[in-house]
Protein backbone atom coordinates (compact mmCIF):
# COMPACT_ATOMS: atom_id res chain seq x y z
CA UNK A 1 0.00 0.00 0.00
CA UNK A 2 2.85 2.38 0.80
CA UNK A 3 4.41 1.64 -2.58
CA UNK A 4 1.09 2.29 -4.33
CA UNK A 5 0.74 5.63 -2.54
CA UNK A 6 4.25 6.70 -3.52
CA UNK A 7 3.68 5.71 -7.15
CA UNK A 8 0.35 7.54 -7.37
CA UNK A 9 1.69 10.65 -5.66
CA UNK A 10 4.75 10.58 -7.90
CA UNK A 11 2.55 10.38 -10.98
CA UNK A 12 0.54 13.36 -9.78
CA UNK A 13 3.74 15.35 -9.23
CA UNK A 14 4.98 14.41 -12.69
CA UNK A 15 1.73 15.47 -14.36
CA UNK A 16 1.48 18.73 -12.42
CA UNK A 17 5.09 19.72 -13.01
CA UNK A 18 4.65 19.36 -16.77
CA UNK A 19 2.63 22.58 -16.67
CA UNK A 20 4.80 25.20 -18.35
CA UNK A 21 2.94 27.98 -16.54
CA UNK A 22 4.50 26.90 -13.24
CA UNK A 23 8.00 27.52 -14.58
CA UNK A 24 7.19 31.11 -15.52
CA UNK A 25 6.02 32.07 -12.06
CA UNK A 26 8.02 34.14 -9.61
CA UNK A 27 7.21 32.52 -6.30
CA UNK A 28 7.49 33.86 -2.75
CA UNK A 29 8.36 30.67 -0.93
CA UNK A 30 7.70 32.07 2.54
CA UNK A 31 4.02 32.41 1.62
CA UNK A 32 3.94 28.88 0.21
CA UNK A 33 5.47 27.56 3.43
CA UNK A 34 2.88 29.44 5.48
CA UNK A 35 0.12 27.96 3.32
CA UNK A 36 1.43 24.47 3.98
CA UNK A 37 1.69 24.97 7.74
CA UNK A 38 -1.87 26.31 7.91
CA UNK A 39 -3.05 23.31 5.90
CA UNK A 40 -1.48 20.89 8.37
CA UNK A 41 -3.02 22.78 11.29
CA UNK A 42 -6.41 22.56 9.58
CA UNK A 43 -6.02 18.80 9.26
CA UNK A 44 -5.14 18.77 12.94
CA UNK A 45 -8.62 20.01 13.85
CA UNK A 46 -10.14 16.98 12.10
CA UNK A 47 -7.67 14.71 13.89
CA UNK A 48 -8.68 16.31 17.19
CA UNK A 49 -12.37 15.74 16.36
CA UNK A 50 -11.65 12.07 15.65
CA UNK A 51 -9.72 11.73 18.92
CA UNK A 52 -12.63 13.16 20.91
CA UNK A 53 -15.11 10.88 19.15
CA UNK A 54 -13.07 7.80 20.04
CA UNK A 55 -12.93 8.96 23.65
CA UNK A 56 -16.67 9.56 23.68
CA UNK A 57 -17.26 6.01 22.40
CA UNK A 58 -15.20 4.55 25.23
CA UNK A 59 -11.79 4.07 23.58
CA UNK A 60 -8.50 5.30 25.05
CA UNK A 61 -6.22 6.29 22.15
CA UNK A 62 -3.09 8.24 22.91
CA UNK A 63 -2.58 11.60 21.25
CA UNK A 64 0.58 10.40 19.49
CA UNK A 65 -1.15 7.29 18.12
CA UNK A 66 -4.07 9.40 16.87
CA UNK A 67 -1.80 11.93 15.17
CA UNK A 68 0.25 9.16 13.56
CA UNK A 69 -2.80 7.26 12.33
CA UNK A 70 -4.56 10.36 11.02
CA UNK A 71 -1.71 11.88 9.00
CA UNK A 72 -0.49 8.53 7.65
CA UNK A 73 -4.02 7.39 6.88
CA UNK A 74 -4.69 10.68 5.10
CA UNK A 75 -2.37 9.52 2.31
CA UNK A 76 -4.86 6.77 1.54
CA UNK A 77 -6.94 9.33 -0.38
CA UNK A 78 -4.48 9.02 -3.27
CA UNK A 79 -5.48 5.38 -3.82
CA UNK A 80 -8.67 5.01 -5.91
CA UNK A 81 -11.57 4.54 -3.51
CA UNK A 82 -11.00 7.20 -0.86
CA UNK A 83 -12.70 5.10 1.82
CA UNK A 84 -9.36 3.31 2.11
CA UNK A 85 -8.03 6.31 4.05
CA UNK A 86 -10.57 5.61 6.79
CA UNK A 87 -9.63 1.93 6.91
CA UNK A 88 -5.94 2.83 7.12
CA UNK A 89 -6.65 5.12 10.04
CA UNK A 90 -8.45 2.41 11.94
CA UNK A 91 -5.72 -0.16 11.29
CA UNK A 92 -3.00 2.25 12.42
CA UNK A 93 -4.64 3.34 15.69
CA UNK A 94 -5.98 -0.04 16.78
CA UNK A 95 -4.42 -1.53 19.88
CA UNK A 96 -5.15 -2.73 23.42
CA UNK A 97 -7.06 0.48 24.11
CA UNK A 98 -8.77 0.99 20.73
CA UNK A 99 -11.09 -1.45 18.97
CA UNK A 100 -10.80 -1.51 15.19
CA UNK A 101 -14.55 -1.25 14.59
CA UNK A 102 -14.92 1.83 16.75
CA UNK A 103 -11.87 3.49 15.19
CA UNK A 104 -13.29 3.02 11.67
CA UNK A 105 -16.81 4.08 12.64
CA UNK A 106 -15.63 7.25 14.37
CA UNK A 107 -13.39 8.04 11.40
CA UNK A 108 -16.46 7.93 9.13
CA UNK A 109 -18.33 10.19 11.57
CA UNK A 110 -15.42 12.64 11.56
CA UNK A 111 -15.33 12.73 7.74
CA UNK A 112 -19.07 13.43 7.55
CA UNK A 113 -18.77 16.06 10.27
CA UNK A 114 -15.92 17.80 8.48
CA UNK A 115 -17.82 17.81 5.19
CA UNK A 116 -20.99 19.06 6.88
CA UNK A 117 -19.03 21.85 8.58
CA UNK A 118 -17.52 22.84 5.22
CA UNK A 119 -20.92 22.92 3.53
CA UNK A 120 -22.34 24.98 6.40
CA UNK A 121 -19.43 27.46 6.25
CA UNK A 122 -19.80 27.84 2.49
CA UNK A 123 -23.56 28.38 2.65
CA UNK A 124 -23.35 30.95 5.44
CA UNK A 125 -20.34 32.86 4.13
CA UNK A 126 -21.59 32.98 0.54
CA UNK A 127 -24.97 34.19 1.81
CA UNK A 128 -23.18 37.06 3.58
CA UNK A 129 -20.58 37.64 0.85
CA UNK A 130 -22.14 36.54 -2.48
CA UNK A 131 -19.82 34.86 -5.02
CA UNK A 132 -18.39 37.06 -7.76
CA UNK A 133 -18.20 34.44 -10.49
CA UNK A 134 -21.15 34.92 -12.82
CA UNK A 135 -21.20 31.59 -14.68
CA UNK A 136 -21.64 28.89 -12.07
CA UNK A 137 -23.80 25.79 -12.70
CA UNK A 138 -25.34 26.02 -9.22
CA UNK A 139 -25.55 28.83 -6.71
CA UNK A 140 -23.00 28.12 -3.94
CA UNK A 141 -25.53 28.80 -1.16
CA UNK A 142 -27.95 26.25 -2.59
CA UNK A 143 -25.13 23.77 -3.20
CA UNK A 144 -23.88 24.24 0.36
CA UNK A 145 -27.35 23.59 1.79
CA UNK A 146 -27.76 20.42 -0.32
CA UNK A 147 -24.34 19.11 0.73
CA UNK A 148 -25.08 19.98 4.35
CA UNK A 149 -28.21 17.85 4.15
CA UNK A 150 -26.41 14.92 2.52
CA UNK A 151 -23.58 14.95 5.07
CA UNK A 152 -25.49 16.14 8.11
CA UNK A 153 -28.63 13.98 8.10
CA UNK A 154 -26.75 10.70 8.84
CA UNK A 155 -25.11 12.49 11.81
CA UNK A 156 -28.37 13.55 13.45
CA UNK A 157 -28.59 11.64 16.75
CA UNK A 158 -32.02 10.21 15.92
CA UNK A 159 -30.78 8.85 12.58
CA UNK A 160 -27.33 7.74 13.71
CA UNK A 161 -28.49 6.04 16.90
CA UNK A 162 -31.16 4.09 15.01
CA UNK A 163 -28.63 2.92 12.40
CA UNK A 164 -26.11 1.98 15.09
CA UNK A 165 -28.81 0.07 16.98
CA UNK A 166 -29.71 -1.95 13.90
CA UNK A 167 -26.07 -2.80 13.28
CA UNK A 168 -25.63 -3.82 16.90
CA UNK A 169 -28.63 -6.17 16.74
CA UNK A 170 -27.42 -7.69 13.49
CA UNK A 171 -23.87 -8.21 14.78
CA UNK A 172 -24.39 -8.72 18.50
CA UNK A 173 -21.13 -10.65 18.79
CA UNK A 174 -19.10 -7.65 17.69
CA UNK A 175 -18.28 -5.73 20.84
CA UNK A 176 -17.16 -2.66 18.92
CA UNK A 177 -20.78 -1.94 18.00
CA UNK A 178 -21.95 -1.64 21.63
CA UNK A 179 -21.78 2.14 21.58
CA UNK A 180 -23.23 4.98 23.63
CA UNK A 181 -25.86 7.11 21.97
CA UNK A 182 -24.60 10.08 19.98
CA UNK A 183 -25.83 13.40 21.40
CA UNK A 184 -26.55 16.80 19.92
CA UNK A 185 -23.76 18.27 22.05
CA UNK A 186 -21.16 15.96 20.50
CA UNK A 187 -22.39 16.84 17.00
CA UNK A 188 -22.27 20.59 17.64
CA UNK A 189 -18.81 20.36 19.17
CA UNK A 190 -17.57 18.39 16.16
CA UNK A 191 -18.98 21.00 13.77
CA UNK A 192 -17.28 23.80 15.71
CA UNK A 193 -13.92 22.02 15.82
CA UNK A 194 -13.86 21.10 12.14
CA UNK A 195 -15.33 24.50 11.24
CA UNK A 196 -12.15 26.03 12.66
CA UNK A 197 -10.25 23.82 10.25
CA UNK A 198 -12.13 25.29 7.28
CA UNK A 199 -11.29 28.77 8.53
CA UNK A 200 -7.61 27.80 8.55
CA UNK A 201 -7.91 26.35 5.05
CA UNK A 202 -9.29 29.66 3.84
CA UNK A 203 -6.25 31.48 5.22
CA UNK A 204 -4.03 28.79 3.68
CA UNK A 205 -5.52 29.50 0.25
CA UNK A 206 -5.09 33.24 0.79
CA UNK A 207 -1.42 32.75 1.76
CA UNK A 208 -0.74 30.69 -1.34
CA UNK A 209 -2.29 33.34 -3.59
CA UNK A 210 0.00 35.90 -1.98
CA UNK A 211 2.92 33.72 -3.02
CA UNK A 212 2.14 34.14 -6.72
CA UNK A 213 0.59 37.62 -6.95
CA UNK A 214 2.81 40.56 -7.96
CA UNK A 215 1.47 42.52 -4.95
CA UNK A 216 0.10 41.08 -1.72
CA UNK A 217 -3.49 41.50 -0.63
CA UNK A 218 -4.47 42.33 2.95
CA UNK A 219 -6.32 39.63 4.87
CA UNK A 220 -9.47 41.59 5.62
CA UNK A 221 -12.60 39.94 7.09
CA UNK A 222 -14.21 40.04 3.63
CA UNK A 223 -11.18 38.41 2.02
CA UNK A 224 -11.04 35.74 4.73
CA UNK A 225 -14.75 34.96 4.30
CA UNK A 226 -14.39 34.74 0.52
CA UNK A 227 -11.35 32.46 0.57
CA UNK A 228 -12.86 30.24 3.28
CA UNK A 229 -16.11 29.85 1.36
CA UNK A 230 -14.17 29.07 -1.82
CA UNK A 231 -12.09 26.46 -0.04
CA UNK A 232 -15.12 24.85 1.58
CA UNK A 233 -16.59 24.13 -1.86
CA UNK A 234 -13.27 23.51 -3.61
CA UNK A 235 -14.06 19.83 -4.19
CA UNK A 236 -16.87 20.90 -6.55
CA UNK A 237 -15.25 20.58 -10.00
CA UNK A 238 -14.46 23.86 -11.71
CA UNK A 239 -15.56 26.10 -8.86
CA UNK A 240 -12.36 27.38 -7.28
CA UNK A 241 -10.61 28.70 -10.39
CA UNK A 242 -13.65 30.67 -11.72
CA UNK A 243 -14.23 32.30 -8.35
CA UNK A 244 -10.54 33.22 -8.02
CA UNK A 245 -10.73 34.78 -11.48
CA UNK A 246 -13.80 36.76 -10.48
CA UNK A 247 -11.99 38.20 -7.46
CA UNK A 248 -9.54 39.97 -9.78
CA UNK A 249 -6.80 37.41 -10.42
CA UNK A 250 -6.06 36.68 -14.11
CA UNK A 251 -7.61 33.45 -15.37
CA UNK A 252 -4.25 31.80 -16.10
CA UNK A 253 -2.90 32.80 -12.69
CA UNK A 254 -5.99 31.47 -10.95
CA UNK A 255 -5.63 28.09 -12.65
CA UNK A 256 -1.94 27.92 -11.73
CA UNK A 257 -2.74 28.86 -8.13
CA UNK A 258 -5.11 25.89 -7.85
CA UNK A 259 -2.43 23.60 -9.26
CA UNK A 260 0.24 25.02 -6.98
CA UNK A 261 -2.04 24.63 -3.97
CA UNK A 262 -2.28 20.90 -4.66
CA UNK A 263 1.50 20.61 -5.00
CA UNK A 264 2.24 22.49 -1.78
CA UNK A 265 -0.30 20.53 0.23
CA UNK A 266 0.88 17.18 -1.13
CA UNK A 267 4.50 17.99 -0.22
CA UNK A 268 3.39 18.92 3.30
CA UNK A 269 1.42 15.68 3.62
CA UNK A 270 4.44 13.60 2.62
CA UNK A 271 6.83 15.45 4.93
CA UNK A 272 4.43 15.18 7.85
CA UNK A 273 3.82 11.49 7.19
CA UNK A 274 7.57 10.92 7.26
CA UNK A 275 7.81 12.61 10.66
CA UNK A 276 4.78 11.10 12.41
CA UNK A 277 5.68 7.60 11.18
CA UNK A 278 8.15 7.37 14.07
CA UNK A 279 5.59 8.25 16.74
CA UNK A 280 4.30 5.42 18.97
CA UNK A 281 1.40 3.62 17.31
CA UNK A 282 -1.81 2.21 18.74
CA UNK A 283 -0.37 -1.26 19.18
CA UNK A 284 2.41 -0.06 21.49
CA UNK A 285 0.17 1.13 24.34
CA UNK A 286 0.46 -1.46 27.13
CA UNK A 287 -2.52 -0.25 29.18
CA UNK A 288 -5.47 -2.70 28.86
CA UNK A 289 -8.87 -1.47 27.76
CA UNK A 290 -11.17 -0.84 30.67
CA UNK A 291 -14.72 0.51 30.93
CA UNK A 292 -14.70 4.27 31.34
CA UNK A 293 -18.21 5.27 32.26
CA UNK A 294 -17.05 8.66 33.43
CA UNK A 295 -15.86 9.72 29.99
CA UNK A 296 -18.42 8.06 27.72
CA UNK A 297 -20.52 11.15 27.81
CA UNK A 298 -17.77 13.71 27.36
CA UNK A 299 -17.79 15.91 24.27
Amino acid sequence: MAAAILVLVGRRFYEDLQEQSLRRLTLRYQWLALSGVLYLLALGTSAWCWFRLMRFFGERPTVSATVRAYYLGHLGKYIPGKALAVLMRGALVRGPNVRLGVAILTAFIEVLTTMAAGALCAAVLFAVEPPRAAELPYHPVLLGVVLLGLCGVPLLPGVFNRLAGRLARRFQAVGSLQLPRLSNLVLVQGLLITGCGWCLLGVSLWALVQGVLPETEALTPDAWARYTAMMALAYVAGFLAPELTATGEPRALAAVAVLLLRLVWTVCELLTAGMVYWLPGGGTNPVPLAPASGERGEG
